[in-house]
């Protein structure tokens, strides 16, 4: 491979942000805090779900999941309200298309 195109592939793959572990965590958490003042089975059943969770895609999934309990046990409005300051935390994991679908 020529050198000048090693060096622009090399650039391309530094130039990418650099995803961890402890990202997957700060998104499940920020999901677990958006749901915290919900009660009952439904609600501890998608905080053991998003427990298991070992995807970024997994937790995305599970984020409507979330929105219909919040928007149960208080309304429409919050549920759009506490997901909707959740959108930035799946940029990257998730196609643009998506995440402008839903915003």
């Amino acid at each position: 491979m020529p050198p000048c195109l090693s060096r622009l592939l090399r650039s391309l793959r530094r130039a990418r942000p650099a995803r961890h572990l402890s990202d997957l965590h700060t998104v499940r958490s920020a999901l677990l805090a958006a749901i915290e003042d919900c009660q009952g089975l439904k609600a501890e059943q998608l905080k053991l779900k998003l427990g298991a969770a070992r995807h970024h895609r997994d937790l995305w999934m599970l984020r409507s999941d979330a929105y219909r309990l919040i928007a149960l046990q208080h309304c429409q409005a919050v549920a759009d309200e506490r997901l909707r300051h959740l959108l930035h935390l799946f940029e990257g994991w998730v196609a643009p298309k998506e995440l402008a679908r839903v915003a």
